[in-house]
């Protein structure tokens, strides 16, 4: 065989490799709309998404061949998604200038001097009529109302508002609280204190999401409130000792994160460096992993089909995306 029938045969032997390889990319592509209900009206948008596809593709086979990380990277909803677009997802509107009020300070000095020690762990979607299904924001910056939602959601049985669990309207807040902006947006406080105004917040059946703004067209019926509040507190650099003790004696919290790390995050303890504060999300509890370490659990709003069924868990004591840096809690007077 002469040099030149060698590079033929060598050249053959790779094209044939690309072209299986084409195909099994596609062969995947194709499996991927079909499971997340993916049509594209033209052949270009086809082609368009299926290239950020086949990148998200790439950067999850890198990363998880890494031993060395305490998570893994995995396709989901978001996997053909433009940056821009994913970012839509992040909503929250931080503050860096926000000051804790005097009502925050004394709260935190009432909790932190309770001797009753807290649990190592605790998991409160274990516990009846704390936490609701996950939840999808769908492409709206509305996560601001779905971590408000969730921390109204955790108090309402126990405080006697309802004597099960009613899943709220996080499209109430995207309508009718109008501090905030929407899709475009929004504070979790904010949102607590339009509440405290409108007189409540109706459920998620009688005021159903779409995940579109209809700021103008507010249709909340006071009558049709599910619960209410009186005012709210919001702790501001206070760490993740503070939230950890917070979690255990009150419930769930709404706690802002810088949210960049999550989107192609499937499983495992997430690790991320600190950053800028962008997303809004629900603590329900912390736990340990004896191999992976110490980690809360978060509770996200991108539908089960993202993360582990719809939740984060994020590496605990190291400020991981910025977790202790503010969140946030509703109040009522007879607390």
């Amino acid at each position: 065989m002469n040099k030149f029938t060698t590079i033929v045969l060598l050249c053959a032997v790779i094209i044939g490799q690309l072209a299986l390889a084409r195909q099994s990319n596609l062969d995947e592509w194709t499996l991927y709309k079909k499971q997340y209900g993916k049509v594209y009206e033209t052949p270009e948008e086809d082609a368009h998404r299926f290239s950020l596809f086949l990148a998200t593709k790439d950067k999850i086979e890198r990363h998880n061949k890494n031993t060395s990380f305490t998570y893994k990277l995995g396709l989901s909803h978001l996997s053909d998604w433009t940056q821009q677009e994913r970012r839509k997802l992040n909503g929250l509107r931080y503050n860096e200038n926000l000051q804790q009020s005097a009502e925050a300070n004394e709260y935190l000095r009432q909790l932190m001097e309770d001797p009753t020690p807290v649990p190592d762990e605790i998991d409160w979607r274990q516990v009846p009529n704390r936490v609701t299904s996950v939840k999808n924001q769908g492409m709206c910056g509305s996560c601001w109302a779905f971590g408000t939602v969730g921390v109204l959601e955790g108090q309402q049985v126990v405080r006697n508002f309802t004597t099960e669990l009613v899943s709220l309207s996080p499209q109430d807040l995207v309508d009718c609280s109008h501090q905030n902006f929407g899709c475009g947006g929004g504070f979790q406080h904010k949102a607590l204190d339009d509440i405290f105004y409108l007189g409540g917040i109706e459920s998620d059946s009688d005021y159903p999401y779409d995940a579109h703004d209809h700021r103008d067209e507010c249709k909340f019926d006071p009558i049709m409130s599910v619960m209410s509040v009186d005012g709210y507190l919001n702790f501001v650099n206070t760490g993740e000792i503070v939230l950890k003790k917070l979690v255990a004696k009150f419930g769930p919290v709404s706690v802002s994160v810088a949210a960049e790390a999550f989107f192609d995050y499937k499983s495992g303890v997430l690790e991320c460096a600190r950053g800028q504060i962008d997303h809004a999300v629900l603590a329900v509890g912390y736990g340990t992993d004896a191999k992976l370490g110490d980690y809360w659990i978060i509770k996200n709003s991108w539908t089960e089909f993202w993360g582990e069924k719809g939740y984060v868990r994020l590496r605990r004591g190291k400020d991981a995306c910025n977790i202790g840096e503010d969140y946030q809690i509703p109040i009522w007077k007879s607390q």
